[in-house]
């Protein structure tokens, strides 16, 4: 990092903190928001000041966590929310300490799983009734899943594709079992593998996502209202897809 840079986020920081503790005294000391933006802007400020990225990750993670400390011993000394950002906070240094060796697959693997296991022993410990674990498990699966299969991307979709529906369909068996709103997000993730596995094919790409959209809007027309059958007009609209693809892109490629 050159010295203009390291200039510009230090003096950044300190000019947006000084505003926003401006602010915040002029519109009244009641409630001190600023301290945690000003917070914030100390880590970068930090980083720059150490000009060393693994003591800096290090140092300022420390802060951060100190912090964080300080505010729930302040705030809510009688629930202990620091516990759930410690994992990221261990996690940022050590993956800069560890340099080049973080995009190995063993350490995905094992920092992915540390602190998978973590989130399911607080969810387990401080909350049993509402399983939310499912959101840090699903986030920290990508990391070795998009290592391992980065040179082969119709793997990575169809892999990556498979987790966001089993994502979505739990969160919608677990959050509102009676209303069946995980087929949206469905929809859009299946365009994934099929546009990478189609891609080079334009014709059988129109085909395929015209029978995947007009089967989309047919389920939603069966869900919502079954007596009235509107579905037969998207799906018209949409059969011009592949029909304009046929007779101006496939045939005179042919021809």
């Amino acid at each position: 990092m050159n010295r203009s840079l390291r200039e510009f986020i230090a003096l950044g920081s300190i000019m947006t903190g000084i505003f926003l503790l401006t602010v915040n005294l002029f519109t009244g000391v009641s409630s001190f928001w600023a301290i945690y933006p000003v917070a914030l802007l100390l880590c970068p400020l930090v980083w720059v000041i150490i000009n060393d990225k693994k003591k800096g990750s290090i140092v300022t993670s420390s802060l951060f966590v100190a912090f964080c400390v300080v505010q729930n011993w302040l705030e809510t000394p009688h629930y202990f929310w620091v516990v759930y950002l410690l994992p990221l906070a261990i996690a940022w240094p050590a993956i800069v300490c560890a340099g080049m060796a973080a995009l190995r697959r063993s350490f995905s693997y094992y920092v992915s799983i540390s602190v998978i296991m973590y989130y399911v022993m607080l969810n387990i410990y401080f909350e049993p009734r509402f399983l939310w674990c499912i959101f840090p498990i699903f986030a920290f699966v990508w990391w070795p899943l998009s290592i391992s299969l980065a040179s082969r991307p119709l793997m990575l979709g169809v892999l990556g594709a498979g987790w966001t529906i089993i994502f979505f369909a739990m969160l919608n068996m677990i959050t509102t079992p009676n209303l069946l709103w995980a087929i949206h997000p469905i929809f859009v993730t299946i365009w994934w593998p099929v546009s990478v596995y189609l891609a080079k094919k334009p014709f059988r790409f129109a085909v395929v996502g015209a029978m995947l959209t007009i089967t989309y809007f047919s389920i939603i027309n069966y869900m919502l209202s079954p007596d009235q059958l509107w579905a037969v007009y998207p799906a018209f609209a949409i059969v011009w897809w592949p029909l304009s693809v046929y007779y101006f892109v496939k045939r005179p490629v042919e021809a």
